[in-house]
């Protein structure tokens, strides 16, 4: 197994969401998201047969009638505040949104690792990436959200009958785009057994996982049947990739029709994470340009795939591509079939 691809997969989350955790809160900085109307906090919730604890935020839009649900993935070394912007505003759009934390995986974890097993940074993120743990846990801790949604849906207060459970996406960044593809079909190299989600019905990926052997080959995506999405840039290299064109892979492999490839002139790897509005602040200055695409084509793609709104033709994706551009991102290609 390429290791090298797996740790800078991780280290690029842990310079995001890893300096975020001492920093202070998002006070003075000009540029504070508004909160959405209700955010839910659940920091402690038992997957019993796993023996392993998901922790979870909701965002609520306005409406108490039943909204489509929409999960978020972090990164490796990230938090479920790690796209907290994103999922404010598509609150505010009218979506529940639920932020997972991946406990195997997150900063926590690579930080116990440090302390426990006297390894350094780039040895913990190594002992990191190459424990399968992670890997088989996150599609897994995605089935357990949409089960948790639904027990709340039916008798938890502040939720109960809010969630729309026959319309859900799931939208991930980097090793999140890694738990999205698995979800939604795609066969994760050296794990055995079934980790796809039937509920799921639209899958994000930013940063999508290269078929470079690392997360996936060439033969992991011909089960995909839902519509799919993969969001990247041209900065968007890690160590697993010749280049960051690798990153279309998906679209060229999945099967069928439904398959966009957004390619951001300018954006790299760190700028798809952006924490705005929650306690959490990064140590540089958020890609506020790239989170200004995301709030324009997330919400297209969502209305179109869980809605039922006007299908995303060409006149509809220059006009999102008009209104995305701006400061460093230049320039969008947008491959659809």
């Amino acid at each position: 197994m390429n290791t090298n691809g797996i740790i800078i997969v991780m280290l690029v989350f842990v310079c995001i969401t890893g300096c975020s955790e001492d920093a202070v809160s998002q006070g003075g900085s000009g540029n504070a998201v508004p909160a959405p109307l209700t955010v839910i906090d659940l920091p402690e919730n038992l997957d019993s047969p796993r023996n392993r604890n998901v922790p979870v935020t909701f965002h609520l839009p306005a409406s108490e009638e039943p909204q489509p649900l929409v999960l978020v993935s972090h990164g490796a070394s990230g938090t479920r505040d790690g796209l907290y912007a994103l999922a404010a505003e598509l609150a505010r759009e009218g979506y529940v949104v639920m932020c997972l934390e991946h406990v195997t995986s997150n900063l926590d974890n690579i930080r116990n690792r440090m302390r426990t097993k006297g390894l350094g940074f780039k040895d913990a993120l190594i002992d990191s990436g190459t424990d399968i743990i992670p890997r088989r846990n996150r599609p897994l801790d995605v089935s357990f959200g949409i089960d948790l949604a639904e027990r709340m849906n039916s008798g938890e207060e502040r939720l109960k009958g809010r969630i729309d459970l026959s319309r859900i996406a799931l939208i991930g960044h980097s090793y999140g785009a890694y738990t999205t593809m698995v979800c939604c079909g795609v066969k994760p190299v050296d794990i055995e057994g079934d980790l796809k989600e039937p509920r799921i019905r639209l899958g994000i990926a930013l940063s999508p996982q290269s078929a470079s052997g690392v997360f996936f080959d060439e033969d992991s995506f011909p089960e995909v049947t839902c519509p799919f999405v993969g969001i990247s840039g041209t900065g968007d290299n890690t160590f697993d990739l010749a280049s960051a064109w690798e990153r279309k892979d998906f679209f060229d492999l999945m099967p069928g029709a439904d398959k966009h490839f957004l390619w951001l002139h300018d954006a790299g790897h760190f700028s798809f994470s952006d924490p705005s509005g929650s306690a959490r602040k990064l140590m540089i200055p958020p890609d506020r340009d790239v989170t200004r695409v995301l709030k324009t084509v997330v919400p297209a793609f969502l209305g179109t795939y869980l809605r039922g709104e006007a299908p995303l033709d060409k006149s509809a994706r220059d006009e999102l591509v008009e209104r995305s551009l701006g400061g460093k991102v230049r320039k969008i290609d947008w491959m659809a079939r």
